[in-house]
């Protein structure tokens, strides 16, 4: 039963490998039929759908690159990066003793390491695009951002009653000691990632002129992908074309290891 169990598993796990292949190659096939746009053309053409059949009726599937600008940014709370997107994470990481039983009945104690959220935070604000023929603002709430790691410390040792502190973010350790539940705390890991200002970006999404100004924001097509991402088009394209194929393989391998367990195992419970 247990290999008949375990082939199943396995097939199933080749059904979600090949549909995640799909969705890789589905970006991918975004990206190439996609072409840059400026910032003035997508102007243009609004400007141009507004004559026609009257404004807020431009839409488009379009990418824009440029650099980042924002008047107001974030400031992220950790390293303090201004920016248009942080998120931020402090874990605490603890050591605890267990006891376990073998199949004999006998007990021994162990140790293990774990992990637990002490805090998180993510923020977002709209920002502008500027590329050699203009801006163009973005509304990025629900995009996939790929952004860049700009703070990670791990703080080691228990706790010594006082605030640890990093830019605008402080706690005190001791209030999670009572917590604890017998653990103990190995010291606490801090990391964010930002999107800062200054830097150049790709974006893809849809082109709008809706509410009286022109945006990029996610598209209103079920699967169509919002992103926005530090890294180019071309290493975007490369490493969904990678994934791509790497899931592919994974898929055809766990697709006939399950079968052949499951077969197997059909035929070790038949005799």
């Amino acid at each position: 039963m247990a290999l008949i169990i375990t082939g199943i598993v396995l097939m199933l796990v080749a059904v979600g490998l090949y549909f995640g292949s799909r969705s890789q190659k589905r970006k991918l096939g975004e990206f190439k039929a996609t072409e840059t746009s400026t910032a003035t053309a997508l102007a243009d053409m609004a400007a141009s759908v507004a004559k026609e059949i009257g404004p807020g009726s431009f839409n488009q599937i379009a990418e824009v690159k440029g650099t980042i600008e924002c008047g107001s940014p974030l400031v992220s709370e950790l390293s303090q990066t201004p920016c248009v997107r942080y998120s931020m994470s402090v874990t605490r990481e603890y050591e605890e003793t267990y006891w376990e039983t073998d199949d004999k009945g006998n007990r021994s104690q162990k140790t293990r390491r774990g992990s637990e959220s002490v805090a998180n935070n993510t923020r977002s604000v709209p920002f502008l695009v500027r590329d050699s023929t203009g801006t163009i603002a973005v509304d990025g709430e629900g995009a996939s951002y790929v952004d860049e790691k700009v703070f990670s410390q791990f703080r080691p040792g228990e706790s010594s009653g006082q605030n640890l502190v990093f830019g605008r973010f402080s706690f005190n350790p001791a209030s999670f000691a009572a917590l604890a539940g017998g653990r103990r705390t190995l010291g606490y890991r801090f990391e964010e990632s930002a999107v800062p200002v200054g830097r150049d970006v790709y974006v893809l999404g849809e082109a709008v002129d809706s509410e009286g100004r022109l945006r990029v924001r996610k598209p209103e097509k079920k699967g169509a992908s919002f992103i926005v991402s530090l890294k180019s088009e071309e290493q975007m394209a490369a490493g969904a074309q990678s994934s791509a194929k790497g899931l592919a393989i994974a898929s055809v391998v766990a697709a006939v290891a399950g079968i052949a367990v499951l077969v197997f195992g059909i035929f070790k419970a038949v005799v």
